[in-house]
């Protein structure tokens, strides 16, 4: 069973606000108050018979219909349009690979859909498929969407012409308003039900996919495959690592002194073979410290959960979780890429994120944006990340917040601290400490170097002392002329449980929506007021940016500070590092690249502990 964590913090009463707008202005989950860890799945690289595949290039070997006559139908299309099923976008997944240029279907369902409507609409393959010679076999396609509340997402098959049907669901329970994008397989071999074959050994099978909903987001899928079942097929479908007490948050980086006392460390194991699998193993390693689980016997098309406590010894670090699952029979081969999960995070002296951009592998890494203009310009656009803090003294001075290229010079900001009670019951009244300080800041200008550097630091007028519990940091972005838009990146490799980041729009009245992954909106703990970079990164400047041969990195100080540089690439690996120590004035260094691969680095400059951290794109 799944381990589900309950959150305290508020009311059952207080959540009814997070509906979805009558006039779809912004799509949110209404709670139950649930949250399951739930990790990006990961494409696989298996070696695989294929018996059958479509790309959608060829529209004539598709049937569309639905059950609601009415304009409410699949397309097929080519057209990569980012606004797409109320902007759940279109394929831009690096990580597989989708032939969506020549075609790939979608139901678009806030396109078509109205307020209160019902939506029951098929897409069916117009030839049946002869699956006679084989007995095992397994559905593998390309999905790209998001959900909602009434969002079905079905794979039927019929073996006898279309008069019966077998249901395969997909992505059931999973959170709602995320997108994904990623390689789906559906063992299709037998009726869910009755347990006789649906496509396994049969002459004249049809495919279709079948969405229902209510004027929901969009569903697309492309490159359909039927393969061959692999006799031995173990993998771990989703692994995750969150403090106990963090009520289901996982957090990319954690300073120190905010650690939790205790991990759970788990996921799903799959048995995806037509065989069961013995003696499965699951070795969860983060180096320092690893988790083991010894599963027994995983019969064939089951999923078993796993999960321990543990209480590992923490120094500030980056951790590259590594999980990997075997059986007796599966411990190599052709099927063993999809036995390990990766699953990272860092400790830090001073700066605490929900997102974890330049902490995550890159190959799970994926970035979205909010801003100023994402939701029809209204007066004041909320943008809010949750944060547990443990000890009654911290002191937080400010915020770091990763902003995209698109933002544009002369945008402003402003940023506060608002308890989560307050937050969820659309009062943002920012918090006031016992030594009469407001936890919110001036207003911010945006300059031309931070969108170069990719960061912007802003400062409360004086540190903020803040009791234990847990607070949402709030980032107001402004774009009052409509000229100086602002957007945040929000980092949905790890989807979070609905409530860790939250938007909320005053139009006319004041509501709270989930956003269902993690802003770019990161805590600067201690007091850090006297370090110049706090209030603005144009003394930090990386050029030039893409660099082709070597880089310097110029740092401009008025006062003596204790300064280092670290370069890292994605996956947390040091390219590059130098200790200066004390620096007066202005100082240059130059890193050479001649040794660096092509690719995106994290340039990290740490003054007096507090660390700046800018994007850095090598180009030879």
């Amino acid at each position: 069973m799944k381990k589900v964590y309950i959150i305290g913090l508020f009311s059952l009463a207080t959540l009814a606000v997070n509906a979805q707008k009558v006039n779809n202005e912004y799509k949110s989950r209404i709670g139950d108050v649930s949250a399951e860890y739930k990790s990006k799945p990961v494409s696989e690289a298996t070696e695989k018979v294929i018996i059958w595949s479509n790309d959608f290039s060829n529209a004539s070997q598709w049937d569309i219909s639905n059950n609601t006559a009415d304009l409410q139908d699949w397309v097929i299309t080519n057209v990569a349009n980012t606004t797409a099923g109320y902007n759940t976008g279109t394929w831009t997944e690096t990580a597989i690979t989708v032939s969506n240029e020549n075609g790939y279907a979608m139901f678009d369902s806030d396109a078509v859909g109205s307020n209160g409507g019902t939506q029951d609409a098929f897409i069916t393959t117009a030839t049946p498929i002869n699956l006679s010679a084989y007995s095992h076999v397994v559905l593998e396609f390309a999905q790209r969407l998001r959900i909602w509340q009434t969002t079905q997402t079905i794979v039927e098959i019929s073996n006898d012409g279309g008069t019966t049907w077998s249901q395969f669901p997909i992505n059931v329970g999973r959170p709602v308003s995320v997108p994904y994008e990623e390689i789906v397989s559906v063992n299709i071999t037998n009726d869910l039900i009755s347990g006789l074959p649906a496509a396994g050994g049969q002459a004249s099978v049809l495919v279709r996919f079948r969405y229902m909903g209510s004027w929901d987001y969009a569903w697309m899928v492309d490159d359909v495959k039927i393969i061959d079942q692999p006799a031995d097929d173990v993998k771990n479908s989703y692994a995750y690592i969150a403090g106990v007490n963090n009520e289901g948050i996982e957090y990319g980086r954690t300073p120190l002194d905010q650690v939790d006392a205790s991990y759970e460390v788990g996921g799903d194991v799959v048995n995806f073979g037509v065989n069961d699998q013995n003696n499965v193993q699951v070795v969860a390693n983060f180096g320092s410290f690893s988790s083991n689980f010894s599963l027994g016997t995983v019969v064939s098309g089951d999923t078993i959960s796993y999960s321990n406590v543990e209480t590992p010894t923490l120094a500030v670090g980056t951790y590259n979780g590594v999980y990997t699952v075997t059986s007796t029979a599966e411990t190599a081969g052709a099927n063993f890429a999809n036995n390990t999960s990766l699953r990272n995070f860092a400790i830090t002296d001073n700066l605490y994120s929900q997102d974890g951009i330049g902490i995550h592998p890159a190959a799970n890494q994926q970035l979205s944006s909010f801003g100023s203009e994402s939701f029809g310009e209204p007066a004041d656009t909320y943008l809010a990340t949750m944060y547990h803090l443990r000890a009654a003294t911290n002191l937080v001075s400010g915020f770091e917040i990763a902003i995209t290229s698109s933002t544009v010079a002369g945008a402003e900001v402003q940023i506060s601290i608002v308890d989560t009670a307050s937050f969820l019951a659309d009062a943002l009244t920012p918090f006031g400490d016992l030594n009469g300080n407001t936890a919110e800041s001036d207003i911010f200008e945006v300059a031309q170097a931070h969108i170069d550097a990719g960061i912007i630091g802003v400062a409360f007028p004086q540190p903020i002392s803040l009791p234990a519990g847990a607070y949402y940091a709030v980032v107001r972005p402004m774009n009052t002329s409509g000229s100086t838009p602002i957007r945040v990146f929000d980092d949905q490799s790890v989807p979070q449980p609905w409530y860790a980041s939250m938007v909320n729009i005053p139009d006319p009245t004041a509501t709270s929506y989930s956003n269902g992954n993690a802003f770019a909106i990161r805590l600067k703990m201690g007091d850090q007021s006297s370090v110049n970079e706090i209030e603005g990164l144009s003394s930090v400047a990386v050029y030039p940016n893409p660099a082709a041969s070597s880089t310097n990195v110029a740092i401009e100080l008025t006062n003596e500070a204790d300064v280092a540089i670290t370069v890292t690439d994605l996956s947390g690996k040091v390219v590059y590092s130098n200790a200066l120590g004390t620096v007066n004035g202005t100082q240059n260094v130059t890193i050479n690249t001649d040794a660096i691969s092509n690719g995106a680095y994290m340039v990290n400059v740490s003054v007096n502990g507090t660390v700046s951290t800018q994007k850095l794109i090598v180009r030879k």
